[in-house]
């Protein structure tokens, strides 16, 4: 064998060790390895610890039976069975780096990548390697910068100044593989294993963030590239050392992640099984990739990796599409295609499955085509999609030539939830949920979102930022529409706020009469008298100022010196006592009986009764008192169940119902502080309390929640949609906009808050129970499409060979 044949011979017996790398290399690879395995396995513990209580708060909130088991399970994994975890991900951790360093890993992955074997993938393996791949892009997301200066120095102690990200020893890839590979030696359901990946991307990435940071320092105090050139394209490790300083922790000019395309290439996996039942266009897919066995590789390289440019080919299907979008279909419609004008602009056809059997979809590559299969499948389910009324989803149809665009010219539209495109759709479908036909296509929020969504037709190339200054326009435009809509909900805040005020009032008044009603020997015009007109007086100055009220306290003293100048005076002091005391008494009740509306013949007549009553009580003292009591006696029992069904009454006038709010007249504007409780903010829970009333209790939260459907009420936070089934078959749909603070009372609103209808949580309980209203889910539309689509491919059947 000569010397050559002889440097291509791996040692078995070397895989225990990491490479020797000439000079000092060797030693801080060591150091760098060591340092991030103690940490990371640190930091997993107690990423472990906030996995068991986040799992347990989970569980408690969950009305789903089934939620509740897999929460507990998990938390149960978490807690007991963290050492074998962790065990598990330092031995990985440990063997993978050690084999990147090597540069083995990255040998045998380029032998084992073929197409069919993609196509045979179970799918329980399949959702563990993408767990893997949301794990590298959540680090990846956090930790760019840091990533940055760990890429260069660790490709400099390899000697690979264009070290890849995805060939990092201490990337975010193996880190994601180390964490999957110790979540398999545990016997749970994968569901459980995703749940806690969850977790893992929740508490990780800042952790990992702060490893890398100390990672780059000490690579810096070693003497490795001290100095960074930021802002160009690596070079060799010589010409680096002397370039421009960079922080050691940092980069001003970092290049994305590299996870960016990391749901994209997770859909491209789906689609390589082989997904002859997911839908139109599926066999087009699978067609264009069994083609060549050769292109599998390269396209998904391409996929996951970040391309400063596209190629030629891309470019010139960029410029067709822009010729299609601007409705010019000269050559590019096709023989086998149906499209024209007319479907172009209609928005309600998906026009991506026209432009597949059109010249131009001919001219696309491997990665383009799938692209546009991924892109035209997320429109299927958006086109499709319930929440949005039919008008607004035709607007937004009119999108799907603009988004594939910035779907070929930049693929973190498919995994970064910030994308201005992406937010856009998201926006235009949240927004759409309460618009109806009643606000018109000339006006409104229509009109706005025609123009918008126009001038990206009109002036969209291949500058994606132009999105995001459509959606500041729609922004601002919906902030301009909320301040009508919040005094418009304010003025309906504001009547449902004064009747619970009224009312709380009344039951006041009523409990404070009650006490005094039921004393022995008060004559019946008293006891008439009190019940009704003078508990209308209390209540008003209630309304007014409140218990501790100046008008509030007058009124309850007026009631007490009433009821003691009708008892028996037997004494000279007392008669005496009576004399100074009736001419203030009649006065203020002759202002009460003015103010509660008595008219003066009912007031004539009580003066005269309590006249009487007065002659009574001085004259014949006690004796005259107790030939009355046997009358008395019967009446008091009369009184007490007349007031049992006055309570009874009162407990039962907040609406089961939906009850319409009408807002008088005369309100021109809301009170500043119902206003104050509209614009606070809409992720706090609502402030339902409990109430002790005299000594009746008022709850605007029931004492224990019964069902799921009470639970639901429970957790509905304002801003929350629901659709409201009515009897002709027809629905409305209404947001929360506004929760009492006093009793609880639900507050829903349309969309400018020109309508409004109220009703108590148990009401709206029970029509959540009877299925005559459900909430609207608020996941973005792109999420909810992103996941019905994964679904579909997951679930589709797996070709043979």
């Amino acid at each position: 064998m000569n010397d050559a044949a002889k440097k291509n011979i791996v040692m078995m017996s070397q895989f225990d060790r990491p490479r020797a790398v000439p000079g000092t290399s060797m030693p801080v690879l060591n150091d760098c390895r060591d340092m991030a395995t103690s940490r990371l396995v640190k930091a997993m513990s107690q990423m472990m610890d906030r996995a068991v209580d986040d799992l347990f708060e989970l569980s408690e909130q969950t009305s789903h039976y089934e939620m509740r088991n897999l929460y507990m399970e998990a938390m149960t994994v978490a807690r007991d069975q963290r050492s074998i975890i962790e065990a598990g991900f330092r031995q990985a951790f440990i063997r993978d780096f050690d084999q990147e360093a090597r540069r083995e890993k990255r040998a045998q992955k380029a032998l084992s990548l073929d197409t069919t074997e993609l196509s045979l993938v179970e799918p329980d393996d399949l959702e563990e390697s993408l767990a893997s791949t949301n794990i590298a892009n959540s680090i990846h997301g956090d930790c760019a910068e840091e990533l940055f200066g760990i890429e260069k120095r660790m490709g400099m102690l390899l000697h690979d100044p264009d070290l890849l990200q995805s060939n990092n020893p201490l990337g975010p890839e193996v880190i994601g593989n180390a964490f999957m590979k110790s979540l398999k030696a545990l016997d749970c359901p994968v569901k459980v294993k995703l749940l806690l990946v969850n977790l893992f991307n929740k508490h990780m990435p800042r952790q990992v963030k702060g490893i890398y940071q100390d990672i780059n320092q000490l690579l810096v105090d070693k003497g490795v590239l001290t100095k960074i050139r930021v802002g160009m394209k690596k070079q060799a490790a010589a010409s680096v050392a002397a370039a421009e300083p960079a922080p050691a922790n940092s980069s001003a000019a970092a290049p994305s992640p590299g996870g960016e395309g990391g749901l994209f290439a997770a859909l491209q996996q789906l689609l390589m099984r082989g997904i002859g039942g997911a839908g139109p266009g599926a066999a087009g897919v699978s067609g264009r990739v069994n083609a060549g066995a050769g292109a599998a590789p390269a396209m998904l390289m391409e996929a996951g990796a970040v391309q400063s440019a596209l190629p030629a080919q891309s470019l010139a299907v960029v410029s067709s599409l822009t010729q299609l979008q601007h409705g010019q279909l000269e050559g590019l419609a096709g023989a086998g295609s149906s499209l024209d004008a007319a479907a172009l602009a209609n928005g309600q056809i998906n026009v991506l499955r026209e432009i597949k059997a059109s010249p131009v979809a001919r001219t696309m590559g491997h990665v383009d085509a799938m692209t546009l299969d991924i892109v035209a499948m997320l429109f299927d389910y958006i086109l499709d999609d319930r929440r949005i009324p039919d008008a607004m989803k035709a607007l937004i149809g009119r999108l799907q030539i603009p988004v594939l665009k910035v779907a070929m010219l930049d693929k973190a539209f498919f995994s970064q939830k910030s994308h201005p495109a992406r937010k856009l759709l998201d926006r235009l479908a949240e927004v759409s949920i309460g618009w109806d036909e009643t606000e018109g296509h000339q006006c409104g929020l229509y009109q706005a979102v025609d123009e918008l969504i126009q001038r990206i037709l009109n002036e969209f190339d291949d500058k994606v930022g132009i999105f995001a200054d459509v959606l500041e326009g729609l922004e601002s435009y919906l902030a301009e529409e909320k301040k009508r809509a919040d005094e418009l909900t304010g003025l309906s805040a504001q009547v449902v706020h004064q009747r619970e005020q009224e009312e709380i009032s009344r039951i006041m008044a009523h409990d404070e009469v009650r006490r005094r009603i039921h004393v022995p020997h008060l004559p019946e015009v008293i006891r008439n008298f009190l019940a009704g007109c003078w508990e209308s007086v209390l209540a008003a100055a209630y309304t007014r100022a409140g218990e501790g009220g100046a008008s509030w306290n007058q009124a309850i003293a007026t009631m007490d010196e009433l009821v003691w100048s009708v008892e028996p005076k037997c004494v000279p002091e007392d008669r005496k006592k009576l004399v100074g005391l009736l001419p203030g008494l009649l006065k203020r009740l002759q202002d009460g009986m003015v103010q509660a509306g008595l008219p003066d013949a009912e007031r004539d007549q009580f003066f005269a009764r309590l006249v009487q009553c007065h002659a009574v009580v001085v004259k014949a003292g006690l004796h005259a008192m107790e030939q009355e009591e046997a009358h008395q006696a019967e009446f008091v029992e009369q009184e007490i169940a007349a007031e049992e069904a006055a309570e009874k009454a009162l407990q039962n006038t907040e609406p089961a119902d939906f009850a319409e709010i009408t807002v008088p007249q005369e309100h021109a504007r809301p009170d500043p502080a119902i206003m104050q409780t509209l614009t606070a903010d809409a992720e706090i829970e609502p402030g339902w309390q409990t109430f002790t009333i005299g000594d009746a209790n008022w709850q605007g939260e029931p004492e224990a929640v019964s069902d799921d459907y009470d639970a639901m009420v429970k957790r509905l936070k304002r801003g929350t949609w629901i659709e409201i089934e009515q009897e002709n078959g027809a629905s409305t749909r209404v947001k929360l906009a506004w929760v009492s603070p006093l009793k609880g009372l639900f507050l829903f609103t349309n969309r400018l808050g020109e309508r409004a209808v109220s009703i108590t949580p148990d009401g709206l309980a029970e029509k959540f129970r009877n299925g005559t209203a459900h909430v609207i889910d608020d996941i973005a539309l792109v999420d909810r499409a992103v996941n019905n689509l994964m679904e579909r491919l997951k679930q589709a059947p797996v070709e043979a060979g």
